[in-house]
C-alpha cells in the first residue's frame, strides 16, 4: 500500500508526495518510488488510483491526464455520471434507478475515482480500464447480457463527455463483449403438441397466445379483452386481430406499472389464427377485463406463470422432446413456423415488432432458407458449364 507525505521546499512551498515501491526491470527488485503534486487532494486522489490499479497503469492514467492541457479534472464518482443520468430525456425512473445501481455497484468502484481521460490509457497489454473491467465480469461469471448492459450505459455516458470535451475519444467504443452464451430454442409444431397437452388447463389459453403470436410476456399480460377485434374484409372472410400498445414496466420495486412496448414498432396490430382466439372464450367478457387474469382480476405475474405452468411441465416433458426451452423460446418458436411456412423475414420483423430488420436477421436469418436454396442454385447453373458436369 501507498503512503502520503506533505514536504515543504526551499522556496516554502508546500506540495505531497505519493510513496508506493514498484519493481525496477534494471535492478530486478522492487525499489521505493514517488510522485509528488502541488494540490494535495490531486494526490489524494491519485494515491487511491494507485492503489487501486497498481504503480505501472495509474503512471499511465497520470500520463494520459496530463495531455489534456487545461481541463479541469472531472471523474464518473464526483459529477459526470449522475449529471449524464440526470439529463436524460424519454426514459423511465426506473431505468434511471438501475443506471444508478451500476455506478453504485459496478462501474464507481472500479473506475469511478479515475479521471475521464485516464479512462483511455493503454495498459501494458494494450487494453483500457474499460476492457479490463469488461475482462473482470466475464471472469467472474456475469452474464454477457448483464455485460452488454452495463456496457451499454457506460458507453452512453462517456459518449456524451466525448461531446463536452471531456474526453479525446470513447475507450468502450472498441470493447470486446463476450458472446451470449444463451442459444434460442425452436419447438417444431409436433414437440409444442406435447407441452400444450402436458401443460395445466387454465394456463393453455397463455401458452397458446405467446406461441401463436410471439408477443413478449409483458405485452401478452397486458392486453384487455377489447384489444381482440373480429374482422371481415371485402371478401366477407372473418379474420381476428389484436392491437399491442402497451407492456408492464419495471419500476425499481415490486410494482408494476403499464406503458408501451420495448421499441416504437412495437406499437402494432397483428393477425391472430381463428384456434387462438376460440381457445380465449371472449363470448360475454368485460372488454375491459384484462385478457389474462388471476382470477382476482389481477395481472399474471411472470413468477406465476413460471413456477405454476412452465417449470413443472418442462419438468415433465423436457426428456421427451430433448429440449428445454424457456417461456421466451415460444416467441422464437413463433418466427420460425411464420418463416418455415412461407413468411418473408420483414413480415416477422412487422409482427414481432423488431425496431430493426437488421434484429430479425440476426436472430432468425440462419431458418430462412430460399435465399441460400437461390444461392445454390445459381452456383449449380455455373457448374453445367465445367468439367464437373461433364463429367
Amino acid at each position: 500500500m501507498s503512503s502520503v507525505r506533505v514536504c515543504t521546499r526551499k522556496d516554502g512551498s508546500v506540495y505531497t508526495q505519493v510513496l508506493f515501491r514498484e519493481f525496477d526491470p534494471a535492478k530486478g527488485r522492487r525499489v521505493q518510488a514517488s510522485v509528488s503534486f502541488d494540490d494535495h487532494k490531486a494526490a489524494l486522489s491519485w494515491q487511491k488510483i494507485l492503489d487501486q490499479v497498481g504503480p505501472e497503469k495509474a503512471r499511465a492514467m497520470l500520463a494520459a491526464e496530463e495531455t489534456v492541457q487545461g481541463e479541469k479534472t472531472v471523474t464518473l464518482n464526483d459529477s459526470w455520471a449522475e449529471t449524464y443520468i440526470s439529463g436524460l430525456t424519454g426514459v423511465e425512473q426506473a431505468t434511471r434507478n438501475r443506471y444508478r445501481r451500476y455506478m453504485a455497484n459496478d462501474i464507481g468502484p472500479a473506475m469511478g475515482d479515475l479521471p475521464l481521460p485516464a479512462l483511455c490509457a493503454a495498459t501494458a497489454d494494450q487494453n483500457t480500464v474499460v476492457q479490463e473491467w469488461v475482462n473482470e465480469m466475464e471472469a467472474d461469471g456475469v452474464a454477457p447480457k448483464t455485460i452488454a448492459n452495463k456496457h451499454g450505459f457506460l458507453s452512453g455516458c462517456l459518449r456524451a463527455a466525448v461531446k463536452r470535451h471531456l474526453l479525446p475519444f470513447n475507450p468502450c467504443e472498441d470493447t470486446k463483449l463476450p458472446k451470449r452464451r444463451r442459444e434460442c430454442v425452436f419447438l417444431e409444431p409436433e414437440e409444442f403438441d406435447i407441452v400444450y397437452e402436458a401443460a395445466p388447463a387454465k394456463w393453455r389459453p397463455l401458452t397458446l397466445f405467446l406461441v401463436t403470436t410471439g408477443a413478449r410476456y409483458s405485452e401478452a399480460t397486458a392486453l384487455r379483452v377489447g384489444d381482440i377485434a373480429r374482422n371481415v374484409d371485402h371478401e366477407g372472410n372473418e379474420f381476428w386481430t389484436c392491437r399491442i400498445a402497451k407492456a408492464w414496466k419495471y419500476t425499481g420495486t415490486s410494482d408494476y406499472k403499464l406503458g408501451g412496448p420495448k421499441t416504437q414498432r412495437g406499437y402494432r396490430t397483428i393477425n391472430i389464427p381463428k384456434e387462438t382466439v376460440d381457445a380465449l372464450r371472449l363470448a360475454g367478457r368485460n372488454k375491459d377485463q384484462l385478457l389474462f387474469r388471476t382470477r382476482n382480476d389481477k395481472r399474471i405475474i411472470p413468477q406465476q406463470f413460471h413456477n405454476l405452468c412452465w417449470k413443472p411441465t418442462m419438468d415433465q416433458v423436457a426428456g421427451r422432446i430433448g429440449k428445454r426451452p424457456r417461456p421466451h423460446d415460444l416467441r422464437h418458436t413463433c418466427a420460425s413456423w411464420m418463416l418455415n411456412n412461407g413468411a418473408e423475414i420483414t413480415d416477422v420483423s412487422a409482427h414481432l415488432g423488431h425496431e430493426s430488420i437488421k434484429t430479425t436477421v440476426d436472430v432468425y436469418g440462419h431458418l430462412d432458407r430460399r435465399s441460400g436454396h437461390r444461392a445454390s442454385t445459381a452456383i449449380s447453373r455455373a457448374l453445367v458449364r465445367t468439367a464437373v458436369q461433364k463429367g
